[in-house]
């Protein structure tokens, strides 16, 4: 099978958007529930006017929402995984602004647990983009039964532990990094 051809294969598109999904899901869950807290992380970005964090934290909600919801039927996948990668490339985009900065000590904002801006936060959302192409692509016509669809969930599973796991590692490696940049800086205090 051709490279072109196999990216259209239909369990890797199954797998990248349900993957995308949970990611979607988790994230606009975190932001509707904690608005509030949203709105005051993407205010530390420093990246548009503080005024306007709360109109575009409720802009990105609903637009991660819609984005889940859009990879889940056939019709709208495409364009759903196409926003959602663009999606996933602006805030790579803003945490790697912030890491040139020397601003590592937001939070991500991603939902799920606190996680500082690291460079592994660039490349998940860079490889989650990735996945997110893949996910837009047309399927091939080949068989779809039970077995496959059994396949495509244990996969999906699979990475959202896969990705929840490196999360929590780079969460603790910049918490880690940022308490040690503290300490260096105030050697007085410790």
């Amino acid at each position: 099978m051709e490279w072109p051809t196999m990216i259209s294969h239909p369990i890797l598109i199954v797998v990248s958007s349900g993957l995308l999904v949970c990611v979607f899901l988790r994230g606009a869950s975190h932001k509707l529930l904690d608005f509030g807290w949203f709105v005051h992380t993407l205010a530390e970005y420093r990246l548009l006017p503080a005024a306007l964090a709360p109109a575009a934290a409720g802009v990105l909600a609903l637009a991660e929402t819609a984005v889940a919801i859009g990879l889940v039927a056939p019709q709208s996948r495409g364009a759903a995984a196409l926003a959602g990668g663009g999606l996933l490339l602006v805030y790579g985009g803003a945490v790697a602004v912030n890491l040139l900065r020397g601003r590592s000590r937001i939070e991500c904002g991603c939902g799920g647990a606190g996680e500082g801006l690291s460079w592994v936060l660039v490349a998940r959302n860079a490889v989650l983009a990735g996945l997110a192409l893949i996910a837009s692509q047309a399927p091939l016509q080949a068989a779809f039964g039970p077995f496959e669809w059994m396949t495509g969930a244990a996969a999906i599973a699979s990475m959202w532990l896969l990705l929840v796991s490196i999360e929590k590692l780079a969460a603790n490696m910049s918490w880690l990094t940022a308490a040690d940049t503290a300490r260096d800086q105030h050697p007085a205090r410790h």
